[in-house]
């Protein structure tokens, strides 16, 4: 169907369109030959990944094709399959090409996924319903292929992000998973299959399971009750095509998190591992597990204040932020399900001309591309207690401030418009609009 006169672009506009998907595009590109010229996944070239991960995915996927069991002997090096059974069923087509196939499926997957999560955070933020008077660039981002333009751009940034960089290094699902859960926040409430994806997610990966509560406690029960549904299939499914295996994982594994690492390793940016690294031990006990669940009790709190005025882009910000923080291990390449709210809080910062704002961004994209993490590791080895927090936990640090800011936010500004904005209004009447 023709576009209407006045949905029409502009030359400048076609050619801003053309430009973001080029700079993406080079940007792309660049990533992948540095990659190549340091023999490394990533720029800084701190860690051999080569694909780890993903070879161990098609190592769990060929034991199902071979009739050998999921959960046995570990599958490359020490390390074994730890995800549910439910995930190594949809990993099978892994074992379908060689090694090099795979690489070249799940990059492109993966660098198609970001924008793909992207894009779909500028659907939650809505900045296209808060249009200016005067008119202003964001404005246009009401326009599809104006909107999918600005996130291939943001994506060319996001690609060097460490979270990012490492996730497409091990070749893993993080940034998958990232998809399917702004895929389900930024539809609209009346969708009857609302919470499918984030249950699917969930059940390949057990990190989005606090969503299904966000959901339900922010008043969407319907999409809480589908995506509950959801992970519950992908369980069910798991119990008939892998009987043995669910067996042992859901009635012994899942309870085991050592088995996925140590928790005081500096990769494991979760508060539990910021814990075991402050009190120097691998795995801290109650005391941490009590801490960690008040924090997660306050953020998904917040996280359903702020859903209730109307401020999606906050709910969802402070219930990703919290997810990390709560799971027992948080990886870095796990915090990529955090990068579409530092997009958002971009995108919010120059609709304002907020400084505070963009500052914030810019403070938080510093941290992204300096890999502390990496560095830290690499330098001191994997237990490190005795450095400044903001070198040893920066994400958990960062995930604390968020919460601590949104709190007194929530306090002192109940009555004014959330951090976001009020987005959730009207949303099948934006649809229509954008695609008239």
């Amino acid at each position: 169907m023709a576009l209407s006169p006045k949905r029409e672009l502009t030359p400048v506009q076609v050619t801003f369109v053309c430009a973001g998907w080029l700079v993406f595009a080079v940007s792309a590109f660049v990533y992948v030959r540095v990659s190549v010229w340091l023999n490394q996944p990533f720029h800084e070239g701190v860690r051999h990944l080569r694909y780890f991960d993903l070879k161990v995915y098609r190592g769990a996927a060929k034991r199902i094709v071979n009739g050998q069991t999921l959960y046995g002997r570990p599958i490359r090096r020490r390390l074994g399959f730890t995800y549910p059974p439910a995930a190594a069923l949809l990993m099978l087509p892994l074992s379908l090409f060689a090694i090099r196939g795979d690489e070249l499926i799940v990059t492109a997957l993966n660098g198609a996924a970001l924008i793909f999560v992207l894009r779909q955070a500028l659907l939650i933020a809505r900045p296209s319903e808060r249009r200016s008077s005067t008119g202003t660039a964001l404005s246009l981002l009401s326009r599809p292929a104006v909107a999918w333009s600005v996130a291939a751009l943001a994506a060319a940034a996001a690609i060097w992000l460490e979270p990012v960089s490492v996730a497409l290094g091990y070749g893993q699902v993080d940034i998958l998973i990232a998809a399917l859960v702004v895929f389900d926040i930024a539809r609209d409430d009346t969708s009857r299959t609302k919470g499918l994806a984030i249950g699917l997610a969930a059940g390949i990966k057990l990190t989005p399971l606090l969503f299904i509560a966000y959901l339900l406690l922010s008043g969407r029960r319907r999409a809480a009750i589908v995506a509950s549904a959801s992970f519950v299939a992908t369980v069910v499914a798991s119990f008939v095509l892998l009987p043995a295996d669910a067996a042992r994982y859901w009635e012994v594994l899942v309870f085991r998190t050592s088995r996925i690492g140590g928790a005081a390793d500096v990769a494991n940016q979760s508060l539990r591992g910021a814990i075991a690294r402050l009190l120097d031990v691998w795995h801290p006990g109650m005391a941490a597990t009590v801490t960690v669940g008040l924090v997660a009790a306050v953020g998904i709190g917040l996280a359903v204040h702020f859903s209730r005025r109307g401020d999606d882009a906050t709910g969802f910000s402070l219930c990703a932020v919290t997810t990390l923080l709560a799971s027992p291990i948080s990886w870095t390449h796990h915090w990529v399900l955090a990068i579409p709210a530092l997009f958002m809080l971009v995108v919010v910062g120059c609709e304002r001309r907020s400084l505070p704002l963009l500052a914030s961004a810019v403070a938080l994209l510093y941290i992204g591309y300096s890999y502390l993490p990496e560095r830290v590791m690499t330098k001191r080895g994997p237990l490190m207690h005795d450095g400044s927090p903001l070198r040893v936990d920066p994400y958990v640090v960062i995930g604390l401030l968020v919460l601590a800011v949104a709190g007194v936010n929530a306090v002192l500004n109940s009555g004014r418009r959330p951090i976001f904005g009020r987005v959730a209004a009207r949303r099948r009447a934006f649809r229509v609009t954008a695609s008239a």
